[in-house]
């Protein structure tokens, strides 16, 4: 017998079927609070809709800030005590003739060790050993971060943990295909959230939402500074070590950052092909977000769009140049698209509660990286 819908909660939270309001509910539990009502617009939890769904599930220390340094700790310690984490480690490689990028890897081992991070400077021919389809010629050195590794088996693996103890601790109901259609507001205060099937009074509400935040935003009278954009993931292979393996990954982690982009192998999950991912930091391909969707441009789930190969073709170019193996390989155009990420202005999290609206919390634009520490944060 299907339970009765909520009349009222002490949080609600809207988009618990992610990383991160999986990781909410997970640490409200944890701090005592009861009677929390999670929502979510796909029919399953963890969804198959936003971009965890899709993530690539890599924890390494992008940004060497002191918050951003403890958020990644944070959610790679929680990753790894809960039995969730893989450490191969990560290089980040400098190109032969990038001055500019040379020196700021320098300052972000400066700045990372300042912060507690293992990083440090590597030669060409080091990193060449560590990660063996590099062309050494091609690069000056990299950056090492020894700790950097990938969540396993795979973030919604990590969903579906955190939400099963929020229940457990008797602090959690959600309920699946129940999208939020809209907010009660009295004198500048959260008082309900308007669903399909019912009005849950609360006088909290938490939106963890990704890629759909700015909508939800704009239901309050909110707004939520982040945009939709297009990431494009290209798959090539299989690489023949890595189509055999026991493993989830058999190489560490390797971004270019002179190319905005990385490349990681999928080790056993994805039948040891190597995926190439690529961030358009000039011209970033921004997505409206009324166009979530779009069924002329959508693939397997609203956040994984087609993937013209024309798109790419410059920085795949590139990217042919320091690792040559992507040629030999092969593309694989079935299996890569155009994964929907959230971004900020500044490139950071949006975290606390809305100035414009009391009780009317955002924990949006964070990625799997540092997902279980900015939900701590918030909670």
């Amino acid at each position: 017998m299907a339970s009765k819908f909520p009349s009222d909660a002490e949080v609600v939270i809207v988009g618990v079927g992610g990383i991160v309001g999986s990781m909410l509910a997970y640490w409200l539990a944890e701090l005592g609070q009861k009677n929390i009502i999670g929502l979510e617009k796909s029919s399953v939890i963890p969804s198959d809709m936003g971009s965890t769904a899709h993530a690539s599930d890599f924890v390494y220390n992008t940004t060497h800030d002191k918050l951003g340094n403890w958020s990644t700790a944070f959610s790679r310690n929680f990753y790894d005590d809960n039995g969730f984490f893989l450490k191969k480690g990560g290089l980040e490689i400098c190109r032969k003739d990038d001055d500019v990028l040379w020196e700021e890897l320098k300052r972000k081992v400066s700045s990372g060790k300042a912060f507690g991070t293992n990083v440090r400077l590597i030669s060409a021919a080091e990193a060449k050993e560590k990660f063996p389809l590099l062309d050494e010629d091609s690069i000056r050195g990299a950056m090492w971060d020894p700790d950097a590794g990938l969540v396993t088996p795979r973030s919604q693996d990590v969903v579906r943990f955190a939400v099963e103890h929020a229940k457990e601790k008797g602090a959690l109901k959600t309920y699946a295909d129940t999208p939020a259609t809209g907010f009660e507001i009295e004198n500048g205060r959260i008082t309900a959230v308007k669903t399909e099937r019912g009005t849950i009074k609360t006088d909290k509400v938490v939106i963890a939402s990704g890629i759909w935040g700015p909508l939800v935003g704009e239901m309050a009278g909110v707004s939520v500074p982040l945009m939709p954009v297009e990431h494009p993931l290209l798959f090539f292979g299989p690489l023949p070590e890595a189509q055999g393996a026991e493993d989830f990954l058999v190489y560490p982690l390797m971004r270019d950052q002179g190319n905005s982009a990385y490349v990681r192998d999928t080790g056993k999950l994805h039948g040891g092909m190597l995926e190439w991912g690529f961030y358009e930091d000039k011209e970033p391909r921004l997505v409206d977000a009324e166009d979530i969707g779009n069924p002329d441009k959508t693939m397997m789930s609203d956040s994984m769009r087609y993937l013209d190969l024309e798109e790419v073709a410059e920085p795949l170019e590139k990217a042919f140049e320091t690792t040559p193996i992507l040629t030999e390989l092969g593309w694989d155009e079935r299996s890569s698209f155009n994964g929907l990420l959230s971004v900020t202005p500044d490139g950071g999290s949006l975290i606390g509660e809305s100035p414009e609206i009391r009780g009317f919390w955002l924990c949006e634009a964070v990625w799997v990286k540092d997902g279980p520490g900015c939900a701590r944060l918030c909670a």
